[in-house]
């Protein structure tokens, strides 16, 4: 990839590429407003596919005690989908009934998925309980490696639990054989550092048992990718995100920017084909009814483009002059307003690369023009795309 960023960014040293899982399907659906069909999860799922993700989260089976058919249907339809690198991953929500988790995952086993998820809780207890969930953590496991599957134990609320207990239960599940601990930002209060430091306490309970440490950010204080690469560079291998950034209340970190800020930012290959990205976030602003703002990073509308007339030009000269990355590298493209900023050499420019073969003398009264629409519509956007129109005016 062709980029051009700052030479003062911290290029970290990763042991591995982390494991980068979608949760779309289900924290798209704790969205106001969403609901994705069966269509809707099947044609995502193949396109996570085709973009080379690792990983994906399925739809949710269980809502209080009971489980949901049809929600099982979808996900074993899911799971047998055409896949060479797409990882799936199911659910269990934090319960203290050891029947009704042991049904969950006999039930969910049958869906073939690759990934068994089960939740626990990190809030103060006494000691009696402490070891009784240390205990249900390694049954669990245990339970689950029975079925030939790999166990992600999560902690919820993570960065809001006691480091010593966060500690205990993350030693816990590395000492049961779990492949993966998840560390949950649960309602999105945690800064970088606090992830840093909530990741470093996670990785030295773990030690060299094998167990990824996996970190799921929300953006409640606007920090979710900031937070996600925070766990990243702090040893994670494995961070969640969801397409366009959907989630309860505020949302998660951007799948989208959290791939480009790995590939743009620090030049780490992730494996993701990066020309799928615009037409998934298309894709899931379609099923979702969720517009994409236009200035979203990478795949807004507007997100490559240039109303100074300085810029522009030297656009046009050097295409990394005013960009980090070029847009041409995940399916964007480059686009120049129209308005008060322009100049004669840079309208005359954009003329050319329109194909219009108008003198330099008719620049001035074509800049009359372009005033004249901006003034009297107020919220008009024009793009070089509209001179031949405006030419017409001449």
């Amino acid at each position: 990839m062709k980029r051009r960023v700052s030479p003062y960014n911290q290029i970290p040293v990763l042991k591995t590429v982390p494991i980068l899982c979608d949760v779309t399907l289900r924290e798209g659906e704790q969205t106001a407003g969403v609901s994705f069909s069966r269509g809707d999860r099947k044609k995502f799922v193949t396109l996570l596919e085709e973009a080379h993700f690792p990983q994906v989260q399925l739809y949710n089976t269980w809502h209080g005690a009971q489980v949901d058919e049809k929600a099982m249907e979808i996900n074993a339809e899911l799971c047998a989908l055409p896949r060479r690198c797409l990882r799936t991953e199911v659910l269990n929500f934090n319960t203290s009934d050891w029947d009704a988790l042991k049904q969950m995952i006999d039930l969910q086993a049958q869906t073939k998925p690759d990934i068994i998820h089960a939740s626990f809780s990190l809030a103060a207890r006494s000691e009696a309980e402490l070891e009784a969930e240390e205990k249900e953590i390694q049954r669990t496991a245990d339970y689950i490696a029975g079925k030939g599957l790999e166990c992600n134990i999560s902690l919820l609320d993570s960065t809001r639990s006691d480091p010593q207990i966060l500690s205990r239960m993350a030693r816990a599940a590395a000492n049961a054989g779990a492949a993966r601990v998840r560390l949950a930002d649960t309602v999105g209060v945690a800064d970088p550092s606090g992830i840093a430091a909530m990741c470093h306490t996670a990785l030295d309970a773990i030690g060299d048992r094998g167990t990824i440490l996996g970190i799921h950010t929300h953006n409640d204080f606007g920090l979710g990718l900031a937070d996600a690469l925070a766990g990243i560079l702090s040893g994670a291998g494995l961070v969640d995100g969801s397409v366009n950034a959907l989630g309860e209340r505020c949302g998660n970190a951007s799948l989208v920017e959290i791939v480009m800020a790995l590939e743009g930012l620090y030049g780490i290959k992730t494996g993701i084909d990066c020309t799928k990205l615009k037409a998934l976030a298309l894709y899931v602003s379609q099923i979702s009814g969720i517009p994409i703002p236009p200035n979203t990073p990478f795949v807004g509308k507007y997100a490559f483009s240039d109303s100074l007339a300085a810029h522009i030009l030297l656009s046009m000269k050097d295409p990394l002059a005013v960009e980090g990355i070029l847009p041409e590298e995940f399916g964007g493209r480059r686009i120049a307003f129209l308005s008060r900023n322009i100049t004669e050499e840079a309208l005359y420019a954009l003329c050319r690369r329109q194909g219009l073969t108008l003198s330099k003398e008719k620049m001035a009264p074509l800049y009359e023009i372009i005033c004249r629409h901006i003034g009297n519509e107020k919220g008009l956007i024009l793009t070089e795309e509209d001179l031949p129109k405006l030419a017409e005016e001449l």
